[in-house]
């Protein structure tokens, strides 16, 4: 991901620290100077009022290996903001071109290729495919379709808790639960992914936030997604919530398409 804002979207504000927070915020008001004078972490971490540690913290979430890489994903930033955009339909073209661009960066072929065995070493065995937000309904739907017309038995699942119990109480070894979730993190969604887990079933979780710390090693396989426009001053429209999902969509079925040997 080439985007400081971006990865910042992948986290939730909850799980920074108040030194962490005065730092996202320095930097979203003074980007352009932060970039333009080459500041040095000396100088960040004086003028944002924390010390060395915090800002070394903030890129450790963020996966940011040091404080050079760092420098680069704020001047990609301050470079976006500048773009001068042309008005009309294409604010709209921009908005999706930056957001898919995002997560073409962000999203490994790995780990398209490590989903793509999970589902394929199902053998006879169920793929449930569950949105747990409303809004996600359009994407699961569509990708158990395509499954379905595959030859897979594939099963579409909502937030329901009583259907959900159900479905986890009488799954097979080999079957597969794949989670769209736009926010993450939710309580009750990690309760079900921890009793998947502990039977031993494969996970697929498909968020627009990291998965939190007690709910990652039950998960066969990781997918965050870009789903927040990253940057409000360069595109101030509205982008339909599901597109970063229809993009992981079509990005699934065209490997699956094209490299099933």
């Amino acid at each position: 991901m080439r985007s400081f804002l971006s990865k910042l979207t992948t986290i939730d504000e909850k799980d920074l620290t108040i030194k962490e927070k005065k730092i996202v915020d320095y930097i979203k008001n003074h980007l352009k100077e932060i970039v333009e004078t080459n500041m040095k972490i000396e100088r960040m971490a004086q003028e944002a009022g924390t010390g060395y540690s915090a800002i070394y913290g903030l890129l450790k979430k963020l996966n940011i290996k040091g404080f050079r890489d760092f420098a680069i994903l704020l001047a990609n930033d301050a470079e976006n903001q500048e773009i001068n955009i042309a008005k009309n339909d294409e604010n709209v073209v921009f908005g999706y071109i930056n957001l898919i661009k995002q997560n073409f960066a962000l999203i490994e072929k790995r780990s398209i290729f490590e989903t793509l065995n999970v589902i394929r070493d199902v053998e006879g065995a169920r793929v449930f495919f569950c949105y747990w937000e409303n809004l996600l309904a359009g994407p699961a739907q569509e990708l158990s379709n395509f499954f379905y017309k595959e030859g897979f038995n594939a099963i579409l699942l909502d937030s329901d808790q009583e259907i959900l119990k159900d479905r986890i109480n009488s799954s097979l070894e080999k079957d597969v639960f794949v989670f769209f979730t736009r926010y993450g993190n939710s309580t009750r969604l990690n309760s079900f992914i921890e009793s998947i887990g502990e039977m031993n079933r494969k996970i697929i979780y498909v968020s627009g936030k990291v998965a939190s710390n007690n709910i990652t090693q039950y998960l066969t396989s990781i997918h965050t997604l870009i789903v927040d426009n990253p940057d409000q001053k360069a595109f101030k429209g509205h982008i339909s919530q599901s597109v970063p999902f229809n993009y992981f969509n079509d990005l699934l079925i065209y490997h699956y398409l094209n490299s099933e040997n």
